[in-house]
């Protein structure tokens, strides 16, 4: 799928009949850019542009790149949705909340939204494994938060436990915990064997000798463990009946079984537990891998190593945030603001892209028109969030959304019609120029009567300007629709 302009026109882009004709949606394109630096400019964020622009077209090249069959654009793809796609949603269903100039920030985004998707060729199909993709990832992120510190407490228990048991001065305590460690590393590698593919790689001629060795192998494996764990109950009954400060009467036994548990002996036997366990579990991630490649499972296996990592920033929040409580500090806030996002942001995007999903479903947008119904709609909010600050800028807004519509539609009808391969770029220029034309006169025409009204009737107030607004989109429909 191409994310640039250019390849539009050529008859092997894909889904031909689901984007407008490249001029006509440049001309949409450069209206709502104008438009959205236009309202950053009346709200005071001039920055308002270029930080929508980043945000919004990476969260679309996002979800374009979820048509890429490579596990690499599938990672970045999701990486992409869960992160710039946070942003993008958070700024859509939060921003209205957090200001009045929060409004017209919610509709810019979207504006530019829309148009993005109509560059990307992205509908109501694209963005459902889009939602999924990121569900995945975010349900991962919180699954492997916990298993990380489960994890943790597991290797902060066992180290504590190594460490008494090497530090012990008693023979008797030194063979119990010599006992202890042997039946839980042999446990360990029995079940390693169970998953590493040791007969896969072996040769054909080989196998049924591997297969013996690792038959007895893990049968002496048993033995150990079995034996091990009755050394623990025979040494505790021997403790029980033995009198008190026997062995330790016997200088070079209490030395042998003193020794059991140094260092020496006991961090080689963790160290081959360790291996095996980390081996074993390397090729059970391996084979979940492998298994069944096709782009269902490549798309699934992206969005949950997107999901491993994000589980990192995930837990550093909590750190901070643990660290923090009870002072309003940097730390505190850091943390509150990762683990908000991180918490907030990934199901954001899926409410966003599931309800598009839902309106294309049902009718309310248009499925060959999704993104410029989108950009309009979006133009439309931006105008009720600039509200009563200035009637023009709102009229601007609303024309805007009026020749978005109108060229984004009129490129979809020759793309319906004739595809991509003749020339049109003519006959959507002069179309262009048209509404484009219409849409400065009307303009004009409220500029005028607006300078008309605030002169005869300068208590009109917002009313007055709401009346001015009304006439002007009439006076621009009409002749467009009419």
């Amino acid at each position: 799928m191409s994310l640039a302009g250019p390849r539009l026109d050529r008859p092997s882009a894909i889904g031909d009949e689901g984007r407008p004709r490249a001029a006509s949606l440049w001309i949409a394109s450069l209206v709502v850019v104008a438009i959205v630096g236009v309202v950053g400019l009346e709200i005071g964020e001039s920055s308002l542009l270029p930080t929508l622009g980043l945000v919004v077209g990476l969260s679309v090249a996002g979800v374009g790149l979820l048509e890429r069959d490579g596990f690499v654009s599938q990672v970045v793809a999701h990486g992409f949705l869960m992160t710039f796609g946070t942003a993008f949603a958070l700024v859509v269903l939060a921003a209205p909340f957090v200001a009045r100039a929060g409004i017209a920030a919610s509709g810019c985004a979207l504006a530019l939204a829309g148009i993005g998707a109509a560059w990307a060729d992205v509908g109501g199909d694209e963005l459902k494994p889009a939602a999924a993709g990121t569900m995945i990832g975010y349900v991962t992120m919180l699954c492997s938060a916990i298993l990380v510190t489960v994890l943790i407490g597991i290797v902060l228990f066992g180290w504590s436990v190594l460490t008494t048991i090497t530090g012990v001065s008693t023979p008797v305590a030194s063979v119990m915990g010599f006992f202890l460690i042997v039946a839980s590393t042999g446990g360990v590698v029995r079940l390693a064997l169970r998953w590493l593919p040791v007969r896969q790689l072996t040769p054909r001629d080989r196998r049924p000798g591997i297969e013996r060795r690792l038959a007895t192998l893990r049968r002496r494996l048993l033995y150990a463990v079995v034996g091990s764990i009755g050394g623990l109950v025979g040494t505790a009954i021997l403790v029980i009946a033995t009198p008190a400060g026997l062995i330790a009467n016997v200088p070079v036994l209490a030395s042998a079984l003193g020794a059991l548990s140094s260092p020496v002996v006991v961090w080689p036997i963790v160290a081959v537990g360790g291996i095996a366990l980390v081996a074993g579990i390397g090729a059970v991630l391996l084979r979940r891998m492998s298994h069944e490649v096709t782009a269902r499972t490549t798309r699934r296996s992206a969005a949950i190593v997107v999901g491993v990592v994000l589980s990192v920033p995930f837990l550093l929040g909590l750190i901070l945030f643990v660290a923090g409580i009870g002072a309003a500090s940097g730390t505190f806030l850091v943390g509150a603001a990762l683990l908000v996002t991180l918490l907030l942001g990934p199901l954001a995007v899926a409410f966003v892209l599931g309800s598009a999903v839902v309106g294309v479903a049902l009718g309310l947008l248009p499925r060959r028109a999704m993104g410029p119904a989108i950009a309009a709609l979006g133009l439309v909010v931006a105008a009720i969030g600039v509200g009563r600050g200035n009637p023009l800028v709102v009229f601007v807004c609303i024309a805007g959304a009026i020749v978005v519509w109108d060229s984004a539609t009129y490129g979809l009808g020759l793309t319906a019609e004739l595809g991509h391969l003749p020339e049109t770029r003519r006959l959507e220029l002069f179309h262009g120029a048209v509404t484009v034309g219409l849409a400065v006169a009307a303009v004009v025409v409220v500029t005028v009567l607006e300078l008309l009204r605030a002169g005869l009737v300068p208590s009109g107030g917002a009313a007055g300007g709401v009346v001015i607004v009304v006439v002007g989109a009439l006076l621009l429909l009409i002749p467009l629709r009419g």
